[in-house]
């Protein structure tokens, strides 16, 4: 009886101890947030300074997907001692990224999506950082996920450390506003005077956005003479209705 309490006892403790550390996972990995790399000349710098997006924009009427630059932080402990000759483990290896998305109309989609990086060790109460560009939707997925309004992207960074232990983050929910021709800007020096007043006066116009753009048609506003040759909602303002 008291061998069979005593293995009681034991499994009980193992699954305390596995339990505790899933939830250390989520305390050891985590997603800051996505960055707006648009402040930086589309250069993704891990810093805790970073600037970050609240809410991400999708132009659907001319972008390819959702691509995102994330900071991710991990308080894994240093194990590596060049003293004792004992070789960092704790280093975390980006494998991919698992997403979910939740459409304007109830629509769910998940898939992985390669992801790559590599985060240091935490540095005493200092997490190591890293920026992980992972694409959040993918193009084939635009038309699946409803009418213009707010989606979430619900985002789980996976790595391993380089002692071979798979990690998860914690999830990261970011809201996307999804739009049609939203982000496309008709400046008067572009626009014919007479009517139908098309996009068309594009040897008269720079073809470039006094912001960086990073990834075309998300986030940043960009003008019309960079789609008009090519799409017929940039060419002519009247079939784009919520143009500014």
């Amino acid at each position: 009886m008291r061998r069979f309490t005593k293995g009681l006892g034991l499994l009980a403790l193992g699954a305390a101890l596995a339990s505790s550390s899933c939830v250390d996972n989520d305390s050891s990995f985590f997603i800051y947030g996505v960055m707006d790399i648009t402040s930086s000349q589309c250069i993704a710098k891990p810093d805790s300074t970073a600037s970050l997006i609240p809410e991400g924009t999708l132009d659907t009427a001319v972008a390819d997907g959702y691509q995102a630059a994330i900071l991710v932080g991990s308080h894994l402990t240093q194990r590596g001692s060049r003293e004792k000759l004992r070789t960092e483990t704790s280093r975390l290896s980006i494998t991919g990224a698992h997403i979910t998305l939740y459409g304007t109309q109830g629509a769910v989609i998940e898939f992985d999506t390669p992801a790559t990086g590599l985060v240091n060790p935490a540095s005493g109460t200092d997490p190591g950082l890293a920026a992980v560009f992972a694409r959040l939707v993918r193009y084939d997925d635009m038309d699946k996920l409803g009418p213009d309004g707010q989606m979430i992207a619900r985002i789980k960074i996976l790595g391993t450390t380089l002692g071979g232990q798979e990690i998860e983050s914690a999830v990261f929910d970011y809201p996307i506003t999804l739009c049609t021709g939203c982000l496309v800007v008709y400046p008067s020096e572009a626009l014919d005077p007479n009517p139908p007043y098309l996009c068309d006066r594009v040897s008269d116009t720079p073809t470039t956005s006094d912001q960086k753009i990073c990834f075309f048609g998300q986030d940043t506003y960009f003008p019309c003479t960079l789609c008009a040759a090519t799409d017929p909602l940039c060419l002519d303002p009247s079939l784009n209705t919520p143009a500014p």
